[in-house]
């Protein structure tokens, strides 16, 4: 049984996944006034040292096997988070996930979502180092298969957030961010010996709207 399946089994995938009616929206992350965005044409020194699994090329973030990396650049306490991603190698693709960190505090404390090239995706939260599911979705809006690129955007609130995944609304939900702002970044997994290959595009972090 694969990593992502024995997860889904023991929570019981009838109550995890569910399929939504999403309306459509267009992105309101914004250059003309971001608190952070990179293009990746090198690595910033906002994300730390390069490695064999962590660099840029390209113009993309490349990442490899299983990670987890934040940018402290993107440090606030709403704003509007766009970044593409592409799976560009899963040699074993029920058991390679990739994802976006946020409200991020430190590594005992924080969220993320992880996402399959089959379009099912889950949100997690981690509290003083124990892990859980807030909740499972599989959803239309994200395009599948290895070498496909999805542009999610997170609507981060002091009470709530929103996902939307290219340019559709996919879930609303309730969360608790840190009191003096969270960071974003990046995770990933996959077997160490059938190591998968990531590519992030496109980082912008954006004050929210005032419709918002």
């Amino acid at each position: 049984m694969t990593f992502r399946s024995s997860v889904v089994a023991c929570a019981g995938a009838a109550l995890l996944f569910g399929w939504l009616l999403a309306t459509p929206a267009l992105a309101e992350c914004s250059k003309d006034n971001a608190i952070f965005e990179d293009d990746f044409d090198f690595l910033d020194g906002t994300w730390g040292d390069a490695d064999d699994n962590f660099y840029v090329e390209g113009g993309s973030l490349v990442v490899k096997g299983w990670t987890g990396h934040v940018n402290f650049g993107t440090k606030s306490e709403t704003a509007d988070v766009c970044l593409d991603i592409t799976v560009a190698d899963a040699p074993a693709p029920d058991s390679t996930a990739v994802g976006i960190v946020f409200w991020w505090a430190d590594w005992d404390n924080y969220y993320y979502l992880y996402y399959w090239v089959d379009g099912s995706m889950v949100v997690r939260r981690v509290v003083k180092g124990k892990e859980s599911d807030l909740f499972w979705v599989s959803t239309l809006a994200i395009k599948k298969g290895v070498g496909a690129t999805n542009q999610f955007e997170l609507k981060l609130r002091p009470k709530d957030a929103t996902i939307l995944v290219n340019g559709t609304e996919v879930k609303r939900f309730k969360g608790t961010p840190p009191k003096d702002g969270g960071v974003i970044g990046v995770t990933a997994g996959s077997p160490d010996d059938k190591a998968a290959t990531f590519k992030y595009d496109n980082l912008i972090v954006s004050p929210l709207s005032d419709s918002d």
